[in-house]
């Protein structure tokens, strides 16, 4: 049983997510950041959150955990995410496409400011493979 690609343009719930000093600061010693300010790639965190966890949790869409590879990952930033700040994360299936016995599912992920504004946005690419 593959993925129910009706489901391609769907929404989730958003997710609230507060960037912390005390987080900024143990995701940038985790992944050797010696810049200023925020690590850009603190936007995964919330785009997992609302996006990720909700494909997986999703009956509908019947994706299975241990039939899935990450195969991509993109960001674009109009401006860097910033200590103090609250976003929320916005996760839509842009796209689920096949090709021999894989598909390709494609999350874009919206990081709003609390004026609406995007800060960023985030697309991961899985990789699912079918059985059969």
């Amino acid at each position: 049983m593959g993925l129910n690609g009706t489901l391609q343009g769907k929404t989730y719930p958003p997710v609230v997510f507060e960037i912390k000093e005390e987080r900024a600061r143990a995701f940038a010693s985790a992944v050797a950041h010696t810049g200023e300010g925020v690590p850009p790639t603190l936007a995964t965190a919330p785009e997992i959150a609302a996006g990720l966890a909700n494909v997986i949790g999703d009956p509908e869409l019947g994706l299975q955990l241990s039939s899935v590879l990450h195969g991509e990952q993109e960001y674009v930033w109009t401006r860097a995410l910033r200590v103090g700040e609250t976003v929320s994360a916005e996760a839509t299936i842009e796209s689920i496409r096949g090709r021999a016995s894989m598909l390709f599912l494609t999350l874009r992920t919206l990081l709003r400011d609390e004026a609406g504004e995007t800060v960023v946005v985030g697309r991961s690419t899985l990789i699912v493979r079918e059985d059969g």
